[in-house]
C-alpha cells in the first residue's frame, strides 16, 4: 500500500494524541526568553502550524498571528478551531507572504521535517525574510541523540492508531509509520545539533543566536535531546 502524505490521515487523531503537549509552557518560555532580550512581540508567524494548538497561547495573550503549513488536512482542523486567523498552505522553504513579523515561531520539532541542511537553511532564510529588523526567530528541534532515543525501534498502539518507530543513525533519520483505520502514512525527521543550527543562522546574518533547554533555560550540553534556538534579525541590513 502506497503511504499517504505526512499529516493527512494523522490529522483525524492528532489533537487527541497530543493532548499532553505543553503548548502553554512553550509559549511562556519563549516570551520570557525574549523579554530577557528586551523584546515584546506584537505579532508572529508560525512555521508548521499544524492544527493550531501552539498558536492558541499567543492568541490568548493578544498577539496577532499567521500560520503556515504544508498539510491541507491539518490546516482544515486549524481553520475550524481558529476562525479569523490567517492560515496559509505553503512550503516554508520558499515562503513569501509579503509582510513581516516581530516573531517567527516553530514548535514541536517542525523544522526536523526538513531532511537536509540545505532545506533547513532555506527555511531559516525564509524566516529571516519575514522578520522585521529587530525581530526574533524561536524554534525547537530534536538532536540526533533525541531522535535515537525518542524514535528507537518500538510499536505503540492506542484507540485505533498504530505508530511504528525506527532510527537510522548513519543517515541521522528517524522514521515513523502511522496507521489509522487501515490507512498508512510515513514521517521522516532529521536530527540537528545546536552548533549546526547556530552556524546556519549566523551565516544567514542572524545575531545574536543562542540555544536553551526547556524548561530549565540552560545552554544545551553535548548529549541534549531537544533544544530551543533563538535568533535575532539585526537592524542593520
Amino acid at each position: 500500500m502506497k503511504p499517504r502524505p505526512p499529516f493527512s490521515i494523522l490529522a483525524r487523531r492528532y489533537d487527541r494524541l497530543m493532548a499532553d503537549v505543553p503548548y502553554e509552557g512553550w509559549a511562556a518560555f519563549v516570551l520570557a526568553a525574549l523579554a530577557g532580550e528586551g523584546a515584546v512581540p506584537r505579532d508572529l508567524l508560525e512555521l508548521g502550524v499544524g492544527t493550531g494548538n501552539a498558536l492558541v497561547p499567543f492568541l490568548r495573550r493578544g498577539l496577532e498571528a499567521v500560520g503556515v503549513d504544508a498539510s491541507a488536512t491539518m490546516l482544515a482542523v486549524a481553520r475550524a478551531k481558529l476562525p479569523g486567523v490567517p492560515l496559509v498552505r505553503a512550503d516554508v522553504r520558499a515562503l513569501r507572504l509579503g509582510r513581516r513579523f516581530d516573531l517567527v515561531y516553530s514548535a514541536f520539532d517542525s523544522l526536523n521535517n526538513l531532511l537536509t541542511p540545505t532545506d533547513l537553511r532555506d527555511a531559516l532564510a525564509a524566516a529571516r525574510r519575514h522578520l522585521r529588523p529587530g525581530g526574533w526567530l524561536a524554534a525547537d528541534l530534536n538532536t540526533p541523540a533525541g531522535l535515537q532515543e525518542l524514535w528507537r525501534e518500538e510499536v505503540w498502539e492506542e484507540d485505533g492508531v498504530r505508530l511504528v518507530y525506527g532510527y537510522d543513525p548513519a543517515a541521522r533519520l528517524g522514521r515513523l509509520e502511522v496507521w489509522v483505520e487501515g490507512e498508512r502514512e510515513l514521517h521522516l525527521e532529521r536530527g540537528y545539533e545546536p552548533e549546526e543550527v547556530r552556524s546556519l543562522l549566523e551565516a544567514l546574518g542572524y545575531g545574536p543566536v543562542f540555544c536553551l533547554t526547556y524548561p530549565e533555560g540552560l545552554p544545551p550540553g553535548p548529549l541534549v535531546e531537544r533544544f530551543w534556538v533563538f535568533a535575532h534579525r539585526p537592524h542593520a541590513p
